[in-house]
């Protein structure tokens, strides 16, 4: 099966397992900030390859009947963090994010300082509010500005979750964000072709509120710190 076919046919099963558990009313999220690792250990086809799924997914009609009402804002971060899109309708955020470029040289991973940027958005937002982060790397600017962070935006009832793409050098990476980062969930993208259809399947979880159980040994990691997971639960 191609590709493309096997992302649509993921989507059309993800799809219809959140709508039919009848949970996207309860528990649909109001407001998702995207933070997108755009750091010098993303390659150029790599960065391309996630500012596209990202754009082809908030154009996605599933994908935007199940956001709703939500408003969704996009962040790209290497050592500083850049608003690329404030908040919008899925679909306006896509297009505006298909007409931006990152300012100034690609540098060292900052997830801190992009859960800092995510913080600033959120102020003063009621309802369900979901962070989203995906990259590559481990937080080698400053631990313990990702550590404050982390722990402020979990004070807040914020959800963190996360999206990490495995390479050679970050074999390990689900694992050090469910560590490190998130306070929900994290799913592993473990190689290029992999990447869109994990995505997919990510933000299906973060509409639904929940991680289905059965996904759980699929490279799927909770917060390893359940005092700080505000975020979705394992399906019961």
């Amino acid at each position: 099966m191609s590709f493309r076919r096997r992302l649509a046919a993921t989507c059309c099963v993800l799809a219809g397992a959140v709508w039919t558990s009848g949970v996207l009313h309860a528990q649909g999220l109001d407001w998702l900030v995207l933070l997108i690792d755009r750091s010098r250990s993303i390659d150029e086809d790599e960065l391309r390859l996630q500012r596209s799924a990202y754009a082809r997914l908030l154009n996605d009609p599933a994908v935007i009947s199940a956001l709703g009402e939500a408003k969704v804002a996009i962040v790209e971060f290497d050592s500083r963090a850049e608003i690329m899109v404030d908040w919008a309708a899925p679909r306006e955020a896509a297009e505006l994010y298909a007409l931006q470029d990152p300012k100034g040289l690609r540098r060292q991973t900052a997830i801190g300082n992009a859960l800092a940027a995510a913080s600033d958005l959120l102020e003063g937002k009621r309802g369900r509010l979901v962070v989203d982060v995906s990259g590559d790397g481990r937080e080698n600017v400053d631990p313990l500005r990702l550590q404050s962070m982390r722990a402020a935006l979990s004070a807040r009832a914020v959800e963190i979750n996360g999206l990490a793409i495995l390479n050679e050098q970050s074999e390990d990476l689900d694992r050090y964000y469910s560590q490190k980062v998130v306070n929900g969930f994290v799913l592993a993208a473990e190689n290029r072709a992999d990447f869109e259809v994990a995505l997919q399947r990510k933000l299906f979880y973060e509409i639904a509120g929940r991680v289905p159980r059965e996904a759980l040994p699929q490279r799927v990691h909770l917060a390893a710190t359940s005092s700080d997971a505000p975020g979705p639960a394992p399906e019961r």
